[in-house]
């Protein structure tokens, strides 16, 4: 099923973003450490986080429109949205990413232009396509976080609260073939992710298991360079 990307949408969220160069996207795969970092660094420099996450699978869904997020909203309106997204192809996924993302961009751009035009922020994941985010806020502001070691299956086994997400799996169809689909789409992401940050300049920061959280947290901060924006 094609799904077309609305570069009017991007057009527009970038009139918005563009101009805050206090926003900071942090992003990477599953289990790279978005949500502990951006917390870290919240509790740190006092700068709100934004959880896209929490907003794409909770409060967009009683704003996506027909005429504004067709993407999403057919997919809100899923009988079973998880279960619709796994029935497809990764190249049908994919273009499904690709497309939702401006209709994102357009909800957060709403929630952006309502704070002070200084303010800080920092975004926490729920992208799978940077490359995006890059033509509409500057590279710079934006850091890709990565744990090579790890793969999917051994991330979505990591805590009780990911593996959770394998028991909801085991509620659909087919739940053996649709968890195999939700490991490969998590590893492509991922690989998608890194391929698209080399491409476009953003800059990477690996996650060493030996590094407290700390750490990398300072390691983060200087390569977004939150510290000397928020002395």
């Amino acid at each position: 099923m094609p799904f077309t990307i609305n570069n009017d949408l991007l057009i527009q969220s970038r009139t918005v973003l563009s101009i805050r160069n206090k926003l900071y996207w942090v992003v990477g795969g599953a289990g790279s450490g978005k949500t502990t970092i951006c917390r870290t660094l919240s509790a740190l420099f006092n700068i709100p986080v934004y959880d896209m996450d929490e907003h794409i699978y909770g409060t967009y869904h009683c704003r996506f429109t027909q005429e504004r997020h067709p993407i999403n909203r057919t997919w809100s309106m899923a009988q079973d949205g998880l279960a619709w997204l796994l029935d497809m192809s990764w190249a049908e996924f994919n273009s499904f990413n690709q497309a939702a993302l401006p209709e994102y961009l357009d909800l957060l751009s709403e929630d952006i232009a309502a704070t002070e035009p200084n303010a800080g922020m920092l975004i926490d994941g729920g992208i799978s396509n940077p490359a995006m985010i890059a033509q509409v806020i500057s590279p710079r502001q934006i850091v890709c976080l990565a744990r090579p070691e790890r793969s999917s299956a051994d991330i979505w086994q990591e805590t009780d609260e990911r593996n959770s997400i394998k028991e909801i799996v085991s509620q659909l169809p087919k739940p053996g073939e649709a968890w195999c689909s939700f490991l490969e789409f998590d590893h492509l992401i991922t690989q998608t992710i890194l391929k698209e940050c080399r491409e476009n300049q953003i800059s990477m920061c690996l996650r060493n298991e030996a590094e407290s959280i700390d750490e990398f947290a300072e390691k983060v901060a200087n390569v977004l360079g939150v510290c000397s924006n928020f002395k």
